[in-house]
């Protein structure tokens, strides 16, 4: 974990200077329980001026003049972002070559997935909750980045987020079944005696790798977010909690 002007955040070792990048915590902002204090969330009660200071404090704190963001729709829609839109984009994830403006995803258990493709220079911040990704919103994500972008798997940089780990991330029969008949690796689920546990990491990883991505070009690790008090977890907290940020920015030139 590192901090900057009082916000912690994880960042992936694999990223190089071209791009600027964090998986922040719940750490450094303003906002009150239930949703202290990192909050970039205005829609479940928190204060607008609230979230406003935490948006300007993460601006100052990595040098960001403008982020766009998801209002995820738990699909596995993707959205190639030319300019900087005034409302948040309906998709689950964001694509662009665009230098200067970041990209990210508010989240709360699902898993935060960031790509750079430094050969190209194109980044996507993704959203992958079990809905998108039993449809195949990582591999979507890599498709639509080689068709805007001419990106080779092979060349793109993964890094996975925070997110809510096989350790408590229990689910219905439903799911297993969903994820059974699209074809996904099913050694992501185990089944213990208080019911079928998903690995929402280790999906992701395998369809990047189904992708074409190298081992060694991805990154993983990072906290269970129902375990660790640091983050926001939508299981964890009922529900009413806010949400973390993460985000990715090609820079531009000097």
């Amino acid at each position: 974990m590192r901090t900057i002007n009082g916000l912690e955040y994880f960042s992936s070792p694999l990223f190089k200077d071209e791009v600027v990048h964090a998986f922040l915590s719940r750490a450094g902002g303003v906002s009150q329980p239930p949703f202290e204090s990192l909050n970039f969330d205005p829609r479940d009660t928190d204060s607008k001026e609230n979230v406003e200071e935490n948006w300007a404090r993460l601006k100052e704190a990595f040098g960001v003049e403008s982020l766009a963001t998801v209002s995820q729709v738990h699909r596995n829609a993707v959205v190639n972002l030319k300019g900087e839109p005034s409302s948040p984009v309906e998709a689950d994830a964001i694509i662009t070559g665009n230098k200067g403006m970041a990209i990210g995803i508010l989240t709360a258990d699902c898993l935060p997935i960031l790509l750079h493709d430094p050969v190209n220079g194109a980044v996507a911040a993704v959203h992958a909750g079990w809905k998108g990704t039993a449809l195949g919103v990582a591999l979507n994500t890599v498709h639509e980045m080689g068709k805007a972008f001419g990106t080779r798997p092979g060349d793109l940089i993964a890094a996975l987020g925070p997110s809510i780990g096989p350790c408590c991330y229990t689910v219905g029969e439903n799911v297993y079944e969903e994820f059974q008949r699209l074809g996904r690796n099913m050694d992501s689920f185990t089944r213990l005696d208080d019911g079928l546990r998903l690995d929402l990491g280790f999906q992701n990883m395998s369809q990047l790798l189904d992708s074409g991505l190298r081992p060694e070009n991805i990154s993983g690790g990072a906290p269970c977010t129902y375990c660790s008090k640091g983050f926001f977890s939508y299981r964890r907290d009922g529900g009413r909690t806010g949400r973390q940020l993460s985000f990715i920015m090609l820079k531009r030139p000097k």
